[in-house]
C-alpha cells in the first residue's frame, strides 16, 4: 500500500486533478447564486472583454474544444446571456443586455474566490503555484502542439 500511495504523492497528473476538483469545489459555491458554472463565467468574461469575439478564439483561450464552446454558447444564448451573429460560416458572440448586468457580479464571485484560495493556501504559495501550473501548461501544449 506504501508504494501505491508514494507513487500517488509524486504523479503530477494524479495531484493536479486532485487540485482541481478541489478548487472546482471552491468555485462552485462562489458561481452557485448566479446560477452560472464557474466555466460559464470564464466564457462570459472573455465575451465582455472581447465582444464579437469568435468561438474559434474562445476555444483557443479557454483551452477547450470547440464542441464544448458550442455547447456553452448555446447554453448561454438560452439564457439569453450571449448573442450569436453569424456571418456565412462565422460566427461572433458577444454580450447580451442581460449578460452585461452579470459582469461585476462575476468578477466579485471571482475576486472572493481568489481570496479564499489564497487565504487556504497562502498568498506566496498560490501565487507560485499558479505560475508553476501555467509555464507547465504553456510547455505542455507546446510540446503537444509540435508532436501531433
Amino acid at each position: 500500500m506504501e508504494n501505491y500511495e508514494n507513487f500517488l504523492e509524486s504523479c503530477l497528473f494524479f495531484n493536479t486533478n486532485a487540485l482541481s476538483r478541489y478548487l472546482l469545489k471552491l468555485a462552485e459555491k462562489e458561481f452557485k447564486h448566479l446560477k452560472l458554472s464557474p466555466a460559464h463565467a470564464s466564457l462570459l468574461l472573455l465575451v465582455y472583454d472581447t465582444p464579437g469575439i469568435s468561438p474559434k478564439q474562445l476555444s483557443r483561450n479557454l483551452h477547450l474544444t470547440p464542441s464544448t464552446i458550442t455547447r456553452f454558447i448555446d447554453a448561454l444564448e438560452k439564457k439569453k446571456l450571449v448573442i450569436r451573429k453569424s456571418k456565412g460560416k462565422a460566427a461572433f458572440i458577444s454580450p447580451s443586455t442581460k449578460g452585461l448586468e452579470l459582469k461585476r457580479p462575476i468578477a466579485v464571485a471571482y475576486k472572493k474566490l481568489f481570496l479564499k484560495y489564497t487565504k487556504i493556501l497562502g498568498s506566496d504559495s498560490a501565487n507560485e503555484l499558479s505560475f508553476t501550473i501555467l509555464n507547465a501548461n504553456k510547455k505542455l501544449a507546446d510540446f503537444l502542439n509540435n508532436n501531433d
